[in-house]
């Protein structure tokens, strides 16, 4: 995501964007220590030859691994918009009861003459070519090329080397829903987009591999590097999380910087008794009346699986013939602005009806438009962008925590302005903090120490210390015959 929201940045808003779970800023941050990190290890091993191939190799497999899915959806984009016969790029990512991007499209834009299927399948088409493309390049084309330069450099040196020798005799030289979950997955995640290229590049460079013992180095560097790519910073960055205050997620810095706003505007100069504080800003258990019935989504595989409640919807249109209070009514119809019409109704999830009635400072509709459109760079409410309402409801869960973590920093019972800076000021520091921690942990096991495991490996196994791409093992068979 973009640090910029508007036109200031602030420190808080790099920091959020670098530690959001879909970010892509530290891993470009992170793939810069890996090459380097890498082509420095290479070269004490196996000199020029080896330091030059791992260079090639990590700068330009970063280079794709980062941005070749992404440029060739772009290119593929136009094509489909020339196929489609329309300008509008739309997502396919569905909650299925609350934002239809695909259903919107389909009804508002879609020329006449496709049918659902036949916009999945291109669409779907379009994202695949771009990951065999993009796979086929750095698996298969980059090997190649990198095999070829080092044979081409290597022969110019075995000439030069014969005629020194001339001179000087001593000289010795990887139905529609399931297209469209698998499109959305691999275009609007970056999660998806590289471990789609993953398979790919592990796969094609293992096929290409020159020797055995090159092949095994290939798969423990390729596959050993996936988890501490994707995943380890965010483990790091939860477990020194959970260490400081209890909970493994903290909420994200920008985040905190509209909330604490909105709280100070909110108390002012004055204090107040710590459990006044926690009941206006975070209000009581509600009961929703029970005329309201809700529409429920079918629960998915990971839903029966994880046994995760479905996702509860109604139209506002229902919902107003059950309020009566005219303030719970205005916050209502605000609730379900804070996402795009279900093709013509506006809709609430239950728990948007809840915080409605539920008048507390956490769940002020003001607020919630802030935040989520901060979060998702005004996504939440475009009607052929899709944003997952549990990521937006997981944001509002870490506030709610933020809150509660603010009234036990309290030590003589009240929270005044002074306190709410102080913990914004820790929560700011401390998300810097973790965040290094991360990027720190994940950048010397792929620049340091998984090298040094490739190396320690075929060292064991072969008894050479020795660039296996170049080195020729069949002397030392030889030598034991």
């Amino acid at each position: 995501m973009n640090p910029i929201s508007g036109n200031k940045v602030t420190l808080s808003k790099v920091i959020t964007s670098m530690t959001k779970a879909d970010a892509m800023a530290p891993i470009a941050a992170l793939e810069a220590t890996v090459v380097l990190g890498r082509t420095y290890q290479a070269h004490k091993r196996g000199g020029i030859d080896e330091a030059r191939e791992r260079f090639i190799e990590e700068s330009s497999g970063s280079i794709v691994w980062l941005c070749g899915v992404t440029a060739m959806n772009a290119l593929g984009d136009k094509l489909v918009n020339k196929i489609l016969k329309t300008t509008k790029n739309f997502d396919v990512g569905t909650d299925k009861i609350l934002r239809t991007p695909f259903e919107n499209f389909m009804k508002n834009i879609a020329h006449k003459g496709f049918s659902a299927k036949q916009v999945a399948l291109i669409k779907g088409a379009k994202v695949l070519t771009s990951v065999i493309i993009t796979n086929l390049f750095i698996g298969f084309v980059v090997p190649k090329l990198n095999q070829g330069l080092t044979n081409r450099l290597k022969g110019r040196r075995e000439q030069l080397e014969e005629l020194k020798a001339q001179h000087n005799p001593s000289f010795k030289g990887a139905g529609i829903n399931a297209i469209n979950v698998f499109t959305n997955a691999i275009e609007n995640t970056n999660t998806g987009k590289l471990l789609s290229s993953d398979a790919g590049i592990a796969g094609g460079r293992m096929y290409n591999a020159r020797t055995k013992e090159e092949r095994r180095e290939i798969a423990i560097r390729d596959i050993g590097s996936i988890y501490f790519y994707m995943w380890a910073q965010g483990h790091v960055r939860n477990l020194l999380n959970f260490v400081e205050c209890g909970n493994a997620n903290r909420l994200n810095p920008a985040t905190s910087e509209i909330l604490n706003k909105h709280l100070l505007d909110y108390i002012k100069d004055n204090k107040m008794n710590v459990n006044e504080f926690k009941n206006a800003v975070l209000g009581k258990n509600i009961e929703l009346p029970k005329e309201i019935s809700f529409e429920t989504a079918k629960p998915s595989a990971f839903d029966k699986l994880f046994k995760r409640k479905p996702l509860e919807v109604v139209k506002l249109s229902e919902a107003e013939k059950h309020i009566t209070d005219s303030k719970i009514l205005e916050r209502a119809r605000e609730m379900a602005n804070l996402q795009p019409k279900r093709m013509d109704d506006l809709m609430l999830t239950k728990q948007q009806l809840i915080d409605a009635f539920n008048i507390a400072e956490i769940n002020d509709p003001k607020l919630l438009d802030k935040v989520f459109s901060d979060f998702t760079q005004n996504a939440n409410k475009d009607e052929y962008k899709y944003v997952s309402n549990k990521s937006l409801y997981n944001l509002k869960d870490e506030m709610i925590k933020y809150v509660e973590y603010l009234c036990k920093q309290s030590k003589d019972g009240k929270i005044d302005k002074a306190l709410i800076e102080k913990v914004q000021k820790r929560n700011l520091i401390l998300s810097g903090v973790n965040f290094a921690a991360g990027f720190a942990v994940a950048s010397i096991f792929l620049s340091t120490i998984i090298p040094k495991i490739q190396y320690y490996v075929t060292k064991k196994t072969t008894g050479v210390d020795a660039f296996p791409g170049l080195y020729d093992y069949s002397k030392d068979k030889k030598k034991t015959n």
